[in-house]
């Protein structure tokens, strides 16, 4: 899987920020494959605009991805309901390195309304510089990494 490429998508109510984002990213060498709405299309609503970026992730098209609507909230929402998606609404850079660290997070959401271009970019940036487990001693590697297999076997048990 090229790690270099990542699914985007949005909502009428994104399009501003991801053009953004777009613009960002792919100065820095990325290769961002657009299914949501785009600029002067057919509208998508937040719930399918969402769901593209997670099935695409879920069916491991693609190690990331990236959502924007108007708040957010729906998005995740949607997200989470794909097999193998941890998607998290991120809102300051602690959010942003700790969902990877910490939860592994592969797909991130923002709301346009709340968050400007310039800090959503650092917010990826952030995000895409973390591993898993990155910052965090030996005992909690180890239990990081069983919580995180928990939490598939959970979702294994969910998705029969």
């Amino acid at each position: 899987m090229n790690r270099k490429k990542i699914v985007i998508g949005s909502t009428r109510a994104g399009l501003s920020l991801k053009k953004a984002l777009i613009f960002h990213l792919e100065s820095k060498g990325f290769q961002m494959d657009d299914v949501g709405m785009k600029e002067g299309g057919e509208f998508v609503p937040y719930h399918k605009a969402a769901a593209a970026v997670a099935r695409n992730v879920s069916e491991k098209r693609y190690e990331r991805g990236i959502i924007i609507c108007g708040t957010g909230a729906g998005s995740v929402i949607t997200a989470a309901k794909f097999k193998g998606v941890y998607p998290v609404h991120v809102f300051n850079t602690l959010t942003a390195q700790q969902s990877k660290a910490v939860n592994n997070c592969n797909v991130l959401v923002f709301g346009e309304w709340l968050t400007p271009p310039k800090h959503a970019c650092q917010l990826v940036d952030e995000w895409l510089e973390t591993g898993f487990t990155d910052g965090v001693d030996d005992d909690w590697k180890i239990f990081l990494t069983n919580c995180v297999k928990e939490i598939g076997e959970l979702e294994n048990e969910q998705f029969k």
